[in-house]
């Protein structure tokens, strides 16, 4: 049935923003002629096969997490639209089929419409993918990284796990962007409502700040805070949900680099938590050989502490300019508790397996 409702909600979210846009662009006969022209649709897709070596699901349940039997778990096909009404409003949106329990079910990602107040200046509402984390705001394009997935320490979904990431929130956002000589500065100050299952997190505010240099260097600081409804643990109801987070990526010199921490406060010791990653690479050409270790950890000092991390050397290799082969293999220690597995482990260490297609389009 949650399925069932999302999908629905997507597809009334999808044909509203499709009436939308067919009526700004034919509300004239001058637009009608040159539609096609003006809207621009591009896409990506990631096939992924992931096993683990023991009898234990790992990131996810039965239905959505990695086992040892192996799945494609993960695949995923998206599309971009974006359609400019005029000189200052344009429409963007993104749809996404991933796998759902046995089936694939499509639904919108994100879509809002942007206004260009100034120059600079740029006023969005509608749903949006959620800021914080360097790679979040494009985590579904797998071409656009070097790992088969996104450190899933740092970036799960998962509620067992450190409550740093969300996929999209509804709200609005009013975006500054400044460029000077190779230096480009941004800073976003978004609020709205969260949703993850039947959770959510409510009148969130908090502000992104952005720091690029040529390309090769990114910083990047984010802070937010809402009210939690609807918690699964009566303890947590109603309590404030505060996450801090600081991220650098480079790339310069053939030199592949990327490191994020984040902290969580739930005001309740069983959920508070942090997590941090870094990755290490080197470009020979085609080929992008990289080193990740990650570390997340959540009730330090309560009855059930969790703590994890995971080493993982992967290979990514560019078939094109749109398209790569990646190849993983990680070894997953839990010190506590059951860390992202869906049963506690029995030992030691766990090995993961993966391989991947991405492209762009």
């Amino acid at each position: 049935m949650k399925v069932q409702r999302a999908a629905s909600t997507g597809l009334r979210l999808a044909l509203f923003l499709y009436g939308v846009v067919v009526t700004a662009l034919f509300s004239s006969p001058a637009a009608a002629d040159n539609w096609a022209d003006r809207i621009n649709l591009t896409g990506f897709m990631s096939a992924k096969y992931q096993k683990i070596s023991k009898d234990n699901f790992f990131n996810g349940d039965d239905y959505t997490g990695i086992g040892k039997d192996g799945s494609f778990r993960g695949t995923m096909i998206g599309l971009n639209l974006t359609a400019p009404i005029d000189e200052r409003i344009t429409i963007f949106s993104q749809f996404l089929a991933t796998q759902e329990d046995d089936s694939y079910v499509s639904h919108l990602d994100w879509g809002f419409v942007a206004v260009g107040l100034t120059d600079e200046v740029t006023f969005r509402a509608g749903k949006m993918k959620f800021p914080i984390g360097i790679v979040n705001e494009y985590v579904s394009v797998g071409n656009a990284y070097p790992w088969i997935s996104p450190p899933m320490l740092f970036y799960t979904e998962e509620h067992s796990g450190a409550n740093i990431t969300r996929e999209a929130y509804s709200g609005g956002s009013a975006l500054w962007e400044h460029s000077q000589g190779d230096m480009n500065l941004s800073a976003d100050l978004f609020g709205g409502e969260i949703t993850l299952g039947e959770t959510q997190v409510r009148n969130m505010a908090g502000i992104k700040l952005h720091l690029d240099w040529n390309e090769e260097i990114t910083f990047q600081a984010n802070y937010n805070q809402g009210i939690m409804r609807n918690t699964p643990m009566p303890v947590m109801e109603g309590k404030n949900h505060t996450t801090t987070a600081l991220g650098m990526r480079i790339d310069w010199n053939d030199i592949i680099g990327y490191a994020e921490w984040a902290e969580t406060d739930m005001e309740t010791a069983i959920m508070n938590g942090s997590s941090w990653y870094a990755t290490l690479g080197y470009q020979f050409g085609d080929w992008l050989p990289h080193l990740t270790y990650q570390y997340f950890e959540r009730g330090r000092g309560s009855t059930s502490p969790q703590e994890q991390n995971m080493t993982t050397a992967g290979l990514r290799y560019d078939l094109s300019d749109a398209a790569d082969l990646k190849l993983e293999y990680s070894v997953i220690n839990t010190d506590k508790g059951q860390g992202l597995f869906e049963n506690t482990p029995v030992d030691d260490s766990v090995n993961r397996f993966g391989v991947a297609v991405d492209v762009v389009f």
